[in-house]
């Protein structure tokens, strides 16, 4: 290793004393040897994360007094860093050894990088619910694949590098309040640009996963703000994310057996054929990640996945019905004031 980098570190955290006092020793522990800060933003927590912050040596804690979103809180780390280079780590994850070296390393490689971003692998931290090993697993999916590097679409908001001069030019992280998504504006406007968002093998950590009731609530605030990049851009994101093609065929299936089940409801039809034929078309979609699930947690996981993804869907088609009430009732309102 070598200090001949620098870089101003920011930890964007809310509720996170059960993790972060870990986060930042490895963070710690990874950046003796380089020039660096390390900035702590708390986004008036309300557990004891500031608490525990505050007992760390070699860490700035700034206390915002009001709670706007995770992409809020990293824009007021980044105006208060002093590098050219700003490394953006969230609070419920553990780096793995040499990663940030790593990312600055290949940053500098040549200026063709916007973003390098870090890995996630499937060591889930999380665990008081079982259920969030299938979305540890479902977050991971994609990425396994990854030998070296791959040009993704998005900048992994979890852990990633970006220079200060760009990341101002491209208009900082969008503020989205509650589930968060920023991560796909970002890289949208990074690619615009002509640059890459590099997703590095050698550059990883782990994480702290959602339960899966509290993910699925999240994933519908997600995929309604999602929906306005996707319009925009007219494409869907890299394999390694939840936003893919296959993610929304996936979705549609289900709305279909949804439907099919509905219509039960009000007409004498035989449905059990067309039900059994749209499951086997998401089975068929959803194979490679089921073989992905029985090798990491065997049989149990492969069976709950299978609830799991209908639950994923689901909530994927309530955040494109709240995408659609919010757009109807805004266009109803402006028609009224005209």
């Amino acid at each position: 290793m070598t200090n001949k980098y620098s870089l101003s570190i920011i930890i964007p955290a809310y509720n996170s004393e059960k993790i972060i006092k870990d986060c930042l020793n490895k963070i710690l522990k990874e950046t003796k040897k380089i020039k660096s800060e390390i900035i702590v933003v708390d986004d008036k927590s309300t557990d004891n994360t500031v608490k525990v912050v505050e007992k760390i040596k070699g860490v700035k804690l700034i206390k915002l007094k009001k709670n706007k979103g995770v992409g809020n809180a990293r824009n007021v780390g980044a105006e208060k860093a002093k590098f050219a280079i700003l490394c953006f780590i969230d609070s419920d994850i553990i780096i793995s050894r040499n990663s940030i070296y790593n990312l600055l390393k290949r940053f500098h490689k040549n200026d063709a990088v916007g973003s390098v971003s870090a890995t996630q692998n499937t060591i889930n931290l999380n665990k008081e619910d079982w259920t969030s090993n299938f979305v540890c697993l479902k977050s991971c999916y994609g990425t396994e694949s990854i030998k070296v590097e791959k040009n993704f679409s998005s900048i992994s908001s979890e852990f990633c590098l970006i220079s200060k001069k760009l990341f101002y030019k491209i208009g900082k992280w969008k503020a989205l309040y509650g589930a968060g998504g920023e991560e796909f504006d970002l890289g949208y406007k990074i690619r615009k640009l002509n640059k890459k968002n590099i997703k590095l093998k050698s550059s990883g950590y782990s994480g702290h996963w959602y339960s899966l009731k509290e993910r699925s609530i999240r994933v519908i605030s997600r995929t309604e703000k999602y929906i306005p990049i996707l319009l925009k851009k007219k494409k869907f994101d890299s394999k390694g994310t939840f936003a893919t093609a296959g993610q929304a065929l996936s979705s549609l299936i289900t709305l279909l057996m949804l439907s099919v089940l509905t219509t039960k409801l009000f007409f004498e039809l035989d449905i059990l054929f067309t039900l059994l034929v749209l499951f086997a078309f998401q089975l068929i979609l959803e194979t490679n990640f089921l073989i992905f699930a029985y090798k990491k947690h065997k049989i149990k996981m492969l069976l709950f996945s299978l609830y799991g993804i209908q639950v994923i869907n689901i909530s994927i088609i309530l955040g494109g019905v709240l995408f659609l009430l919010k757009n109807t009732i805004g266009l109803l309102f402006n028609f009224s004031n005209k």
